[in-house]
């Protein structure tokens, strides 16, 4: 009882302490799994960051240079510069020249204008017609229509790739260049908050996002002089940004994908890979100069599973840390339980080699004393005396070697005499040394041996005390069968085989595998009467080993046992 209190106080001192590290580890990992995830989306929403700020700075640097290209064209020559821009302009859609208090000028309405000249009328009938001024959606500064992430995402812009950067400039300085149809560019050295000499009216200036049409147009429009028209360009929204997106840095990594999408909700430019219905897991207001308008930012399953992985990962780790722990403490429980039945066969072995030792001794001592007594005249009397005597020393001296070998062999400490032996003479010996005791149990020892010698390399002393402890399994429990047999034979594998069978009662099937086993000893009536440590084919199998050799087991068919001695040949 006081080794299971103690195993249990000991498990509890071990599990305790590591399921609350599980608990507090599982907590930490958690919150490292999130702070990836967050950190990632942060990530992926500075750079969507910065394609919105691309956007914006390249849309107001292309609007800025067409202002300007509109406050230069010489007025004398307006209709005719702005019908040549549309015509060769890409970035031109639409172009129009009205004079406060008379009819549009241009596009003239009526039949002669096109189908998208009409259109264009329509679409703007409201600032013609004077119920929305021109100045109600002015043209802001720079520093007010910027978006106030600018500085960030600069910064953001910072960690893209030198050659992102440069293709994002050379795209920006396409659509400049296309902004600059007209070579006169003194006007936009001075800016538009300049004033021409002699003259004290402020040229003004705006773009206007209109929607129409369930789409975004947007109209720049310029009034140089007090009296002079207003007159202006509508941007064709597609080429921009055909050129735009084309242009955008590219954002390559795996598991991001980013998505310009107009006010429709549809998709113009994508970078990277989406599925369909997937919901973006950012989304980033484009500018104020394209209302509406929007870049998403898309994280698949498998940058999600980067957070993910490192999170099973380390679970893995941490539940292979835990069952090391529970391993070891198991392995220590196990190794306790072992000590323990080592203690008790110990305990056991002490307590049969007691008996054993006191059982012979006894004998000899109660002989030796009626002997000494001299009331014992009769000489067969003394003759059997004499011969318990020596047949009870013997014992004791087997005895007493098992058990020094029994300890030399557990430290390795025990040495070997080897010469060349002739094992027929060997057996021979042996059996003739050893009948006498066989035939006192009953049993009629059969020797088979092969013509001539068969000479090998072993320990004579040590290759007999083998035998001797396999005739002394049979004296005690085959005595019944009354039959041992001793039978030398070539195996043709390396090894001669001395088979010693009997005819006893055999050994039952769950006990075949740890007869060889120290201490074991099988449980049955038969046992019980008959003393003995559970030492002696232990012994026997690892002096054969250490011989080079070895012992097996086979049960006899018509019932019995048969020990093979397995004896290495000469090489």
């Amino acid at each position: 009882m006081t080794l299971k209190r103690s195993i249990a106080i000991y498990w509890a001192l071990l599990l305790i302490p590591t399921l609350i590290m599980v608990v507090v580890a599982f907590r930490l990992l958690s919150h490292e799994q999130e702070r990836i995830s967050r950190q990632a989306l942060e990530l992926a929403s500075g750079r969507g960051q910065a394609i919105c700020e691309t956007i914006h700075i390249t849309v107001e640097g292309v609007e800025d240079s067409l202002t300007a290209s509109l406050v230069a064209i010489d007025p004398d020559r307006l209709v005719n510069t702005l019908t040549r821009w549309e015509r060769t302009n890409p970035l031109v859609r639409n172009v129009f020249v009205w004079q406060e208090g008379a009819p549009l000028a241009y596009p003239v309405p009526g039949m002669e204008s096109t189908m998208e000249e009409r259109r264009f009328i329509r679409r703007y009938d409201s600032l013609f017609s004077k119920r929305i001024a021109w100045e109600s959606n002015p043209g802001a500064s720079s520093e007010e229509k910027a978006p106030q992430t600018t500085r960030k995402t600069v910064d953001t812009l910072g960690n893209v790739s030198q050659t992102t950067r440069e293709t994002a400039q050379r795209g920006r300085q396409a659509l400049l260049d296309l902004a600059r149809p007209e070579k006169r560019v003194a006007v936009v050295a001075q800016g538009l908050g300049a004033v021409p000499s002699g003259e004290r009216f402020q040229p003004r200036s705006g773009w206007i996002p209109w929607f129409a049409e369930n789409r975004l147009f947007i109209l720049g429009w310029v009034k140089v002089a007090e009296q002079g028209p207003v007159f202006g360009i509508e941007l064709e929204l597609m080429t921009l940004l055909s050129r735009l997106g084309t242009d955008l840095p590219r954002f390559t990594e795996p598991g991001i994908a980013y998505a310009l999408v107009d006010g429709n909700n549809e998709i113009v430019h994508l970078s990277g890979k989406v599925d369909g219905g997937q919901k973006p897991a950012a989304v980033l207001n484009v500018s104020p100069l394209l209302p509406h308008w929007q870049v998403h930012v898309f994280l698949d399953d498998s940058n999600r599973d980067g957070g993910r992985g490192f999170f099973f990962v380390s679970l893995i780790l941490l539940g292979i840390f835990v069952a090391a722990i529970v391993s070891g403490g198991a392995l220590m429980t196990w190794q306790a339980h072992i000590n323990k039945k080592d203690a008790l066969e110990k305990t056991s072995f002490v307590s049969s080699v007691s008996h054993e030792l006191k059982t012979p001794l006894t004998s000899i001592r109660m002989y030796g004393e009626l002997l000494q007594s001299g009331r014992i005249s009769a000489p067969e009397k003394v003759a059997h005396y004499l011969a318990v005597i020596v047949a009870e020393s013997q014992r004791l001296t087997r005895l007493v070697n098992n058990v020094l070998d029994f300890s030399r062999l557990e430290q390795d400490r025990k040495t070997y005499h080897v010469d060349r032996v002739d094992l027929v003479e060997l057996v021979i010996a042996m059996v003739e040394r050893h009948g006498i005791r066989i035939r006192a149990a009953g049993m009629e020892p059969g020797v088979f041996l092969p013509d001539g010698p068969l000479m090998v390399r072993t320990d004579r002393d040590a290759m007999e005390q083998v035998v001797v402890n396999i005739i002394d399994n049979a004296v005690k429990y085959a005595a019944e069968g009354k039959r041992l047999t001793f039978v030398l034979t070539d195996a043709n594998s390396g090894f001669y085989e001395l088979r010693i069978s009997d005819r006893g009662p055999g050994i039952p099937r769950e006990h075949r595998q740890r007869i060889f086993d120290k201490f074991h000893r099988i449980d049955t009536s038969l046992t019980a009467r008959k003393p003995g440590s559970g030492l002696g084919l232990s012994i026997a199998r690892s002096i054969a080993r250490d011989l080079g050799g070895d012992i097996g087991f086979e049960p006899v068919k018509q019932g019995g046992s048969a020990f093979i001695v397995g004896i290495k040949k000469d090489e």
